[in-house]
Order: structure tokens, then sequence, then C-alpha cells
């Protein structure tokens, strides 16, 4: 071998041996090494004619000669140096595309505290809420999952204590179906009690991990200036808001630690899909944040309801424009993928007549908003000069839009659906009685579920309903409904009407057909 090709075998050598350490199809690999020990004539004669450079000078059928008169069809540093670069190319290439193979797998997770992805159009967002009470307070609400499918265990979350004895949950959010958090109270030594709890396997087991320092709208009272949180939500495993009428606290650490908004409350929130709207923010990679907040903290009855975005774990807000016209004693917001639902509900104590509740909708993430008005059509001859309002508002994963109607005065309730971003509402028979309780959720535009003094459910869309709790199998009254996509729910189950803090976490995968029971442990 002489000294001038000595190089080349070492270097064929070394990229044939580098080539071999790449994990891909024997045939394809075996091509690289071969073209890498190839002789170099035989290298160059795979590269098309095309892309090889021409020759400059007359050509010839015997051997050129370099202007130094040596041969160029000897091997010098062109014979050994290009089939060694296009070896080297080639494994190159092969290692990117391995690699890049491996980043579109699908089972890659995305680095802790990364946004998951947006949610498909198969499995999109869906977020379930029942009904503000009287006082403005929010609705119970869950976040389900933006991918729609369970989740791989997320690290970097932080260790979780036991479950607090005798913790009660008030409101659930799930940032994927193994991956939910619950906001309660338990009893404690010393105001407040409010906690936190977190599961990772689909609400089979919980850990305790800390809360912020407020109290709890729904089972505290405190004097004038307390903090009260009724809500939580979190946007992935990391990002999540505790709030309330007078207060907004943010974690960005998974709920190792919690940092109150200053100025901040809403009366209702929710995470919602990005939207492709040119914004005058710049657009979230995967998710914003929207919120309902008044003129002033604990301002129900008497609210001037804005609606605001923010992107996830950012504290500027912006205002959406939303048009005029709303009602001032409660609000309640409800997402799914990129449709969006206000509802803002009147104060009709004393029997005050038009005082239907208003609501407005959007199909891009909240950037528009369309006001529906009140959308539960009048009763014939019923009390109140037949006024029905509007109670409580979901949307399910198909993105339809559903309004529990309550007849001012009593009566029979029932159901009204928009397939079309709320442009047009179809309202179902008054089939569901006259019970007590507005709590609602939606795994579609068919299949409903809605909370009175027990839980019925319908598969057509509101005409007909049976109750789920038949021998046992399944809940009872419930203070909370959620879907995470079309097949996995979850029920808050309760001891009756007007009890708002659930020991017992129901769980669907059959879009409410089967039921499966746990307790917070």
């Amino acid at each position: 071998m002489s000294p001038e090709r000595e190089p080349a075998a070492v270097l064929r050598e070394a990229l044939a041996a580098e080539a071999r350490t790449i994990t891909a199809s024997p045939v394809f690999t075996e091509r690289v090494i071969g073209a890498a020990q190839a002789a170099p004539t035989t290298v160059l004669s795979r590269v098309p004619a095309t892309d090889r450079v021409p020759a400059t000078g007359p050509s010839s059928a015997g051997p050129r000669s370099a202007e130094d008169g040596s041969s160029t069809d000897q091997p010098g540093w062109r014979g050994w140096l290009l089939p060694a670069a296009a070896a080297a190319v080639v494994a190159v290439l092969l290692a990117a595309a391995l690699v890049g193979a491996s980043l579109l797998r699908p089972d890659h997770q995305p680095p802790t505290g990364q946004l998951s992805p947006p949610p498909s159009a198969s499995a999109p967002t869906a977020n379930t809420t029942g009904t503000p009470s009287p006082t403005g307070t929010p609705g119970r609400t869950s976040t389900p999952s933006p991918s729609g499918s369970p989740s791989t265990p997320v690290q970097g979350l932080p260790t979780g204590g036991p479950v607090p004895a005798g913790f009660r949950a008030v409101d659930l959010t799930w940032v994927s179906t193994d991956i939910g958090y619950a906001l309660g109270t338990a009893p404690c030594a010393t105001a407040p009690c409010t906690s936190i709890t977190r599961t990772t396997d689909g609400g089979r087991s919980w850990v305790g991990i800390p809360a912020p320092k407020a109290m709890l709208s729904q089972t505290d009272t405190c004097s004038a200036g307390c903090d009260l949180v009724s809500g939580l939500r979190f946007a992935n495993a990391q990002v999540g808001y505790a709030f309330g009428p007078n207060s907004l606290f943010l974690t960005t650490d998974g709920g190792k630690t919690w940092h109150k908004q200053q100025g901040g409350s809403a009366y209702s929130l929710e995470v919602v899909r990005a939207s492709f709207v040119t914004l005058p923010l710049p657009p979230s990679p995967d998710h914003w944040v929207l919120r309902v907040s008044g003129q002033a903290p604990s301002c129900a009855p008497g609210c001037a309801f804005t609606v605001q975005r923010a992107s996830i774990g950012g504290d500027e807000w912006q205002d959406m424009a939303l048009p005029s016209g709303g009602q001032s004693a409660g609000a309640q917001l409800a997402a799914s993928g990129t449709t969006v639902v206000l509802a803002t509900f009147g104060n009709p104590a004393g029997g005050a007549e038009n005082a239907t509740s208003v609501l407005f909708t959007s199909t891009d993430s909240g950037v528009r908003w369309h006001k529906v008005g009140e959308p539960c059509p009048r009763v014939s001859g019923g009390p109140a000069n037949g006024e029905v309002d509007t109670v409580a508002v979901t949307v399910a994963p198909d993105g339809s839009i559903t309004g529990l109607c309550a007849p001012r005065g009593g009566g029979a309730k029932f159901t009204v659906t928009s397939t079309d971003g709320g442009a047009h509402f179809t309202a179902a028979p008054a089939s569901l009685g006259a019970a007590a309780g507005n709590v609602l959720g939606a795994a579609s535009s068919t299949t409903l579920l809605v909370s009175l003094d027990q839980l019925y459910r319908s598969t057509d869309g509101g005409r007909h309903w049976q109750r789920t709790d038949a021998g046992g199998k399944g809940p009872g009254a419930a203070s909370w409904i959620g879907f995470e996509n079309p097949s996995v729910g979850r029920v808050l189950e309760v001891a009756g009407p007007g009890e708002v803090a659930s020991a017992t976490v129901w769980t669907t995968t059959d879009a409410g057909r089967t039921w499966t029971a746990s307790t917070f442990r």
C-alpha cells in the first residue's frame, strides 16, 4: 500500500466501523459499508452523471495528465478523498434520518415543563362545567387531556405526601387521562384548610401536594379581604391556576410553590387550544388561558364582566373584544379545542323578569365572539311569563355546545344544543323533571349527563333520560362532571342535592355506559 493510499484506507475502515454501529436494516447498512470500502472508481460511478463535476479541457480516451505530469487516474488525493467524503455523507445522513425518526416516534414525550402538543381533531380538548352559585361562584369544570390518551409518568413533579385525612373535593382538572388534580378541603387545626391532591394513574391513587394559602369559597366564610379560591385548572403537569372571585394563584412547578398574581382574580378560567389567527400578542405554541374577570374583585352581582387571555404561565393578560349586553350576577366559561362559550347569568331575585342569561360563543379560542342571548325558549303559559334561564353550559369533545334550561318559578328542565358553534340551538323536550340541581356534562352532542336529585344520562340529545345509579353500579347525584375525551369522563359523587364536596370519584371509559368508583387515598 502506497503512503498516499494509507490514509484513505484508514478513513474508509473508520467509516465502515461507524456505519456498523448505526441501527438500520442490514441491507442498507451493508450498502453504506460497501460504498466506503469500494474502489474510488466504483464509488464515483454511483454518482449520477448529471451530478458529477465536469472535466475541464479537451476530452481524451486515454489517461489525463495533471499539470505536474502525474496521472489523474492514479490514486491521488482526489482518488481517496472523494469516496471517503461520499461515505461520510451517507453515514451522516443515515444517522440524521434515524435520529429524526426516533424523535417522531409516538411514545416520545416532551421535556418536563414543556407544553403538551395541541389536541388532534379526533380527540379534542373538552371541558364540562357545572353551574355558578347565585353569588357568581364559577361552576365546577374539568380541564381534560390535550392529547386524549393516557400519559406516561411525568418527571420533575413535586414529591407527594399522604392525602389529608377527611379530604373532600369540589373541583377536578386533568392534563391527560392519567394525570389529574383535585381541589378540596380537609379538617385542620388552623384555617385555611384548602388542600390539593394529585393522581398519575387515572385516579386509582392520590397524593397530597401543597395548596395556595387561601380559603375555599364553596365551604368557607371569611372576613373581607381574605383570599378565596373556588376552582383549579392545570394547563400541563407543571403549570396550574387556583382562582376565585378575588384571587388568582399560579404554579409553574407542578404545585410545589404557588404565587399570588397581584390584582388578579377569575370568576371562571379555562385552558383553550391556540387558534391560528393573527393576534396582537404572539401566539402560544400550544394553548392559551382564558379568564372572566370583573371591574373589581368580588363584584357580583353587579359585575361588568370581561374576557382576558394570556399565554400559559404568563402574567400579561389581554382584553378580548366582547359584545355588550351581558348579564352581571355570575359567569361561566366552557371550552373544547377552539370552541368556547361564555354564559353570563342574571339576578332574578324577588321574581324579577327579563333577567335571563346571555350567552356568547367563539370558535377561534376567544379571539372573536358572537352574542347568542338566551338560547332557552320560553315556556308557553308558565310562571314568570314563561321565562326560562340557562343555568349551566358545557362544550363537548366534538365541539357541540349544550345548555341546561330551567323554567323561572319551577317546571321540568331540558337541554338545548348547538352543533354549529352557537349559531343555532335545538331544544329537547322538557323531560328532566323539576328537581333541584344544575350540573351538566357532555361526551358529545347526543351523550349528555345532568345531575338533579340523581345523575341522569341521555344518548339521544336530551330526548330521553336514564338514571346512572341502577344497582349501585354508577354514580348518584354529582357536584362535578367532566369528560377528557369522547370516552373518558369523571364524576364527583355527593350525598345529595346541595352538597358541594365529594370523597368519591367515578370514572367511565365508555362515555357513561359503565362506571368504576375510587376514593381519595
